[in-house]
């Protein structure tokens, strides 16, 4: 059987398994459970496409405009400020890297549900392709009076054992997304939280009640690198 585009796999499977269902309507069983396997597989590849921009854009487009902001915050700045501001980049810069990491994992957990279906419903497709096959060879001995009782049993075989292997993949794969479920589900937390981060203690902060001072911590301003410090003259020892 030729590849089939991932999101037409299932649908053509179906309809092959409809098609034998027709001939041998116990079929209809392993339809049934194969239904419920259907999935947005294009959707998938979306998500994983998006998990795996927005972990690129963590790990290397954002540090860069941080790197960029740490390197114009030689001039002129407040000794005391860009202190500040280089240990808020440091600890902005490792969160980047921890959000970049757990992006990565989600897309590589979506890609493995995608391939799973895929595989789910390649098994599936050739299982189709087989019993409408032996379906066919079945309705042809019907035809003839001496084979027709031997292809009502041969149907009959084919049918349950159609079945069984359908419901068999299913459940194997049904177990599979049942981990896979909660796995996600741990990530999916642990990204959540990312977003619902409030200090408390010391570091809470009552905006509605705050205010920013304009006075600067220090009279101290950084010498630029290129220009030395003024020289000064060391005062005599007192004695």
């Amino acid at each position: 059987m030729a590849p089939i585009f991932p999101a037409l796999q299932s649908k053509a499977a179906l309809q092959a398994l409809g098609e034998a269902a027709r001939s041998a309507p116990a079929l209809w069983t392993g339809v049934a459970v194969a239904v419920t396997a259907v999935a947005n597989l294009p959707g998938m590849g979306d998500a994983k496409a998006n998990w795996g921009a927005l972990a690129k854009a963590l790990e290397v487009e954002y540090p860069g405009m941080l790197g960029n902001a740490v390197f114009l915050s030689r001039a002129d700045w407040v000794a005391d400020d860009r202190e500040a501001f280089l240990n808020a980049c440091t600890l902005f810069g490792g969160d980047l890297q921890k959000l970049s990491g757990l992006c990565y994992n989600l897309e590589g957990q979506v890609d493995q549900v995608r391939d799973a279906y895929n595989r789910y419903w390649m098994d599936i497709a050739a299982i189709a392709v087989t019993v409408v096959g032996y379906v066919v060879a079945c309705g042809l001995m019907r035809l003839t009076p001496y084979t027709r009782a031997y292809a009502e049993v041969l149907l009959n075989r084919l049918v349950a054992l159609t079945n069984f292997v359908i419901a068999k993949n299913t459940k194997i794969f049904a177990v599979f997304l049942a981990v896979a479920g909660a796995t996600l589900a741990t990530s999916s937390q642990s990204l959540g939280q990312l977003f619902n981060l409030k200090p408390t203690g010391s570091v809470e902060i009552d905006f509605h009640r705050a205010r920013i001072s304009t006075r600067p911590p220090s009279t101290y301003v950084a010498p630029k690198r290129e220009i030395p410090e003024p020289y000064q003259k060391p005062k005599p020892p007192t004695s």
